[in-house]
């Protein structure tokens, strides 16, 4: 965690109306959302392969945790809170098929949790109500007994968060921490030593196949059950716990510096165990599955996997069904060693990964292969290396098209990304051609290389903070790259 659903062109799926999809559709009137323990089960949207049998449903702690799940990131929207909502990760099961509850009010105790299959705890704070003796013995029961239990945990004690959950934890045969999981490039994602890329993952169905998972600031997890663990270079960032919270907001972040004491890595960021003959995951960091953040990296594709494992249903664990639920597809190419799109200091452009979040469905990883409607690259001045070049190749002769951002080229320098196109392609960049707006390059039979040029910088200087409108200027520049996206998706899709 960092300090502290309609969208122009963003197209979801239709529900199915006709027939039955493993059970009732149920109607809830607002008053029934509103007063605690609605219930939303909910056939498969059209495209959507559906799960049947139904799973057992989840329930969503929003007694002891805040529920802001119907928030997230839209147009509009600069709430910090709210932009990091669930909506996206929740609306998803749903639309799966998969029943949310929401346990708005009363105590978690057996009758309640009777009915459900994954008791979902989403960052806990100390404005809300503390678990009781019973609920604390209820959930360890529920667990034991064969139910699932999925905990959002954050860095040091934010929110006093960590105090909160020790006496579950402790039911629970969990060690709790109250460090942040730092760590030293090239593992960061930025200038500082929290945001961080974790690609150190085990063989195990929650992280099987996942690349490299993110977090915005995160803290450590047991290490006894860790399925995720950060580089061996980092260490476990102590917090700042000043007598009664006096002159700290409730962050109590360190000095994000490596100091005597202080654990090395690799340290354990995700953790997934057995506990009876129920299982738990812990993930170390409220963000990643965020709105914001979902979709950065193979995050997304850890909920979905997390999930499925403690719902014991595999087939929510494939993520081309999450990919396709949305249209547009645009994709952001990153490299996580440099990282560019993940990169909230001066020269990222995490600003504008969040901008086109808001509008389309967009995603940033290094899986070019994986089909798209419009590939961006962020930066110019590298070469590709083979597998992502010749997947980008492939896209522009399939007929779809690539936007290039702050691009300056030098006839025959094939030393960077827009010459190596070039070159591999057969064309030429156009002699004098005008300073200002987009230049698109046409590939014979394909589609579309689209250039903005460093004569219009787009990073995290010239792009409104998502938690901040935009000025004039941030406004022109934000309104530029929107609409040099549109004009290179493909028609059929444009919003």
């Amino acid at each position: 965690m960092a300090p502290a659903t309609a969208t122009r062109g963003l197209q979801a799926a239709r529900p199915s109306t006709g027939g039955w999809l493993c059970g009732a559709i149920v109607v809830l009137s607002a008053a029934a959302w509103a007063t605690g323990s609605a219930c939303l089960p909910c056939p498969a949207a059209e495209g959507l392969p559906p799960l049947c049998p139904a799973p057992r449903p989840i329930l969503v702690d929003a007694v002891h945790a805040n529920d802001l799940s119907p928030y997230g990131l839209r147009p509009g929207e600069h709430d910090y809170h709210h932009l990091h909502g669930y909506h996206r990760a929740l609306e998803y099961l749903r639309n799966r098929g998969v029943p949310l509850e929401f346990h708005r009010q009363g105590r978690l105790d057996a009758s309640r949790l009777a009915s459900c299959g994954l008791l979902f705890i989403n960052l806990v704070s100390a404005e809300r109500p503390p678990f009781l003796v019973g609920e604390i013995e209820a959930t360890g029961q529920f667990v034991a007994q064969g139910g699932s239990l999925l905990v959002i945990t954050d860095h040091t004690n934010v929110y006093y968060h960590t105090y909160r959950l020790m006496p579950l934890f402790e039911q629970l045969g969990l060690e709790s921490f109250t460090d942040a999981a730092c760590d030293a490039p090239p593992w960061t994602l930025a200038a500082g030593s929290g945001w961080i890329a974790v690609e150190r993952l085990a063989q195990h169905p929650v992280t099987s196949g996942l690349e490299c998972i993110a977090l915005q600031t995160g803290g450590c997890v047991d290490p006894r059950w860790a399925v995720a663990w950060n580089s061996p270079p980092s260490w476990d960032d102590a917090c700042t716990n000043p007598r009664f919270g006096e002159n700290a907001v409730p962050g109590f972040c360190g000095n994000f510096r490596r100091d005597p004491g202080e654990r090395s890595g690799p340290l354990g960021v995700v953790l997934a165990r057995t506990f009876g003959r129920g299982r738990i995951v812990v993930a170390g960091d409220q963000n990643m599955f965020g709105d914001v953040f979902l979709c950065y990296a193979d995050n997304y594709r850890l909920w979905l996997q997390a999930v499925a494992w403690l719902l014991d249903t595999p087939a929510l664990a494939q993520s081309e069904p999450f990919r396709q639920w949305k249209s547009p597809r645009v994709l952001l190419y990153e490299d996580y060693r440099r990282a560019a799109w993940g990169a909230d200091d001066g020269s990222g452009c995490h600003f504008a990964f969040v901008l086109l979040g808001r509008h389309y469905w967009t995603f940033a990883n290094s899986r070019l292969e994986e089909p798209s409607d419009l590939i961006v690259f962020a930066d110019n001045d590298r070469p590709l290396p083979q597998r992502p070049l010749q997947a980008a190749l492939a896209h522009l002769r399939s007929g779809k098209n690539v936007l290039i951002l702050n691009a300056e080229h030098s006839p025959g320098d094939d030393s960077v990304l827009l010459g190596q196109m070039l070159a591999a392609l057969g064309l030429t960049y156009p002699a004098g051609r005008a300073r200002q707006g987009l230049l698109t390059l046409s590939v014979a039979g394909g589609g579309t290389i689209g250039v903005l040029g460093i004569d219009t910088p787009i990073d995290n200087t010239t792009i409104a903070r998502p938690e901040q409108p935009p000025d004039p200027q941030q406004a022109a520049r934000q309104d530029l790259l929107l609409d040099a996206v549109r004009r290179l998706l493909p028609r059929r899709t444009r919003p």
